[in-house]
C-alpha cells in the first residue's frame, strides 16, 4: 500500500496526466483487472491515494513517477548547462 509520506513524494513528480502512463505500462505487460479489461484512470487514483491496494498498479505507478522524476533532473540539468549556472545560484 501507498503509505500517505510516499504519496507526497509521488504526487510531486506525477502531477497531471499520470494515469495514462500507468495504463500504458499495464497494457504493455498484459496486466488487467478480474473482468479482463484494462484498469480505469480512477482505479489507478484510488491505488495513489490509498483508497485500494493492488501490487500491479503500484509498480507501474513507480515505474512512472521514476522515469518523470528522471525526466526533471534531466531538464534542470540542461538549464544550468544552457545558463552556465547552477539553480542555486538564482
Amino acid at each position: 500500500m501507498i503509505s500517505s509520506e510516499h504519496r507526497l513524494v509521488l504526487k510531486k513528480y506525477l502531477k497531471w496526466n499520470y494515469t495514462k502512463e500507468v495504463q500504458k505500462k499495464l497494457q504493455e505487460k498484459g496486466i488487467v483487472n478480474k473482468r479482463g479489461r484494462n484498469y480505469s484512470s480512477k482505479m489507478i487514483s484510488h491505488i495513489l491515494n490509498g483508497k485500494y491496494q493492488n501490487e500491479y498498479i503500484e509498480n507501474a505507478i513507480f515505474e512512472v513517477f521514476e522515469e518523470r522524476k528522471k525526466q526533471l533532473e534531466l531538464q534542470k540539468l540542461n538549464r544550468e548547462r544552457i545558463l552556465g549556472i547552477k539553480q542555486s545560484d538564482i
